[in-house]
């Protein structure tokens, strides 16, 4: 199952969310790791493909000097 998302940052936080939901976190690997727990809570098992396309207007601006499709992230995971 493919899932995307929007992944943005407030202040201090990133953000990755869609139409049923959003989770914030303090980095990267954080906000992976609460995909994965609301995963494992949603399904009891799957292969699930996770698409995260950057926001590129709330991005912040000490990032903005790299090349914008940087910032889009895909990753699989898979429930046993």
């Amino acid at each position: 199952m493919q899932l995307d998302f929007t992944l943005s940052f407030t202040e201090t936080q990133w953000i990755c969310f869609d139409d049923s939901i959003e989770i914030l976190a303090d980095s990267l690997d954080e906000l992976d790791n609460h995909i994965e727990r609301h995963l494992r809570e949603k399904y009891q098992k799957g292969s699930f493909r996770i698409k995260m396309f950057f926001d590129f207007d709330r991005f912040p601006h000490w990032y903005r000097q790299y090349m914008p499709h940087y910032f889009n992230r895909d990753y699989t995971y898979t429930i046993k």
